[in-house]
């Protein structure tokens, strides 16, 4: 594993935390301006947290406008190199705490970015042309190790390969969700014709798996690399035209530098940097050490997106094993829930659940089978343990008939959550349409 710690010219890491920081910058302070962190957080009277973190909840008043606040300022700092390493840890920790409190809005991007902050903690993006060099804190240097610039585009590739596995069912290879969504956006303007396209769905559905599977590699091989470049930025744009997916297609794009040899990138962006002396360069510590915990950190990345195939029934319909696997924007999914509540006594208690969840939040929670669990135990924090709660909830997936996800005669207050096995409520995968 010599390879991993062959030293290189870190100008590509370099611009690329610079980048890094810039984007995660308008995430965090575009979630203010555009109302997000009002609809996410603020407005809701109840939190759909990932289970287990339920202690997690939004701060009252103007708390969760500060908290994104402070935190793209901590994103500027990474960007100039400020603090470097205070920094990317108070980003992580502050990243963790507002992504495991918002289950209902939640976008596989957002994970993908706490994943690189918590990289960039361990990775010396901050040796040259920052902050910390000028002011002294740390010593400047022209070089980094081969993994710490490759372990990003390592996970780039665990990612869309994953993405692209993901696409391999039925109804993708007909372009049903694609349909679906493009049928709701053919009345804008302009735009709006190439959606009310017939071909359109299957362009995009078959054009999307196969940029999913083969845009790493042309991106590393130089002579697919423009190529490659151009794909990317025609298919970001497009997605974060239709789909309004925040700055993921834009980090994805600024993503591009770290494919490129440093020494362009010093040639291009760096013209003052003077070429690393690498042969003089030595040999780090801790080299046995560092190789096992990369191998333990690509090892998680790929196994964990497919802890899906342990439990039993279909990912699309019960959900379990679907979050942190890289399966965004595969299905579309619809659905309406009401719940039936009885008193210890037999008696039934009047609950109207659109009076304790916001429009956004019912819908998802409608069509996701844990967070109507979750609904649960807060109709028990509301009414006491000793009620009863069954619920009836229709779901359709893709153009699928609307049928019952959950088993109606089960008392939905005495289920347990079991983290590592199949919830037997969760009705059978009613199939894909012929």
């Amino acid at each position: 594993m010599k390879f991993l710690f062959k030293p290189i010219d870190n100008s590509g890491l370099v611009l690329f935390r610079m980048l890094f920081g810039l984007v995660m910058f308008f995430e965090l302070a575009g979630a203010v301006v555009i109302g997000w962190v009002d609809q996410v957080y603020v407005e809701p009277k109840f939190t759909f947290t990932f289970i287990g973190f339920e202690w997690m909840q939004p701060l009252p008043g103007y708390g969760m406008y500060a908290v994104f606040l402070g935190l793209s300022i901590l994103a500027l700092c990474i960007a100039f190199g400020y603090r470097y390493r205070l920094a990317t840890a108070l980003l992580f920790i502050g990243w963790g705490y507002v992504y495991l409190m918002h289950k209902c809005s939640y976008n596989n991007h957002h994970y993908l970015y706490w994943i690189l902050i918590g990289l960039f903690f361990f990775i010396p993006a901050h040796r040259y042309r920052s902050a910390d060099v000028n002011a002294g804190r740390v010593k400047e240097s022209l070089y980094c190790r081969w993994w710490h610039a490759y372990l990003f585009i390592g996970l780039y590739l665990i990612v869309y390969t994953h993405a692209a596995i993901a696409k391999l069912y039925p109804d993708w290879y007909r372009g049903v969700p694609l349909d679906i969504w493009f049928g709701a956006k053919s009345e804008r303007p302009i735009i709006g014709a190439f959606y009310g396209w017939e071909y359109a769905p299957l362009l995009f559905a078959w054009g999307g798996k196969f940029f999913d599977f083969l845009v790493i590699p042309m991106l590393l091989w130089r002579r697919t690399r423009w190529f490659a470049i151009g794909l990317s930025l025609i298919f970001h744009l497009i997605n974060s035209i239709t789909f309004e997916i925040g700055t993921f297609p834009y980090m994805m794009i600024v993503s591009i530098v770290l494919f490129f040899p440093p020494e362009q990138i010093r040639n291009r962006f760096f013209k003052q940097k003077q070429a690393p002396d690498l042969v003089s360069v030595g040999k780090p510590v801790n080299q046995r050490l560092t190789s096992w915990l990369i191998g333990l950190f690509v090892a998680i990345q790929v196994l964990l997106p497919l802890r899906h195939h342990l439990y039993k029934g279909n990912v699309f319909w019960t959900e379990e094993g679907h979050r942190l696997s890289w399966r965004m924007m595969l299905r579309s999914k619809t659905g309406n829930a009401s719940f039936i509540v009885k008193d210890k006594d037999g008696s039934f208690i009047n609950h109207n659940t659109r009076d304790h969840i916001t429009h956004k939040q019912y819908y998802t929670m409608s069509t996701h089978p844990d967070m109507i669990w979750q609904y649960v135990q807060y109709l028990k924090s509301l009414y006491g343990n000793d009620i009863s709660v069954n619920v009836v909830a229709y779901v359709q997936l893709n153009c699928g008939p609307s049928v019952p996800m959950i088993d109606r005669e089960v008392d939905m207050a005495k289920e347990e959550w079991h983290r590592f096995k199949h919830h037997e409520w969760i009705t059978e995968f009613p199939g894909w349409p012929q």
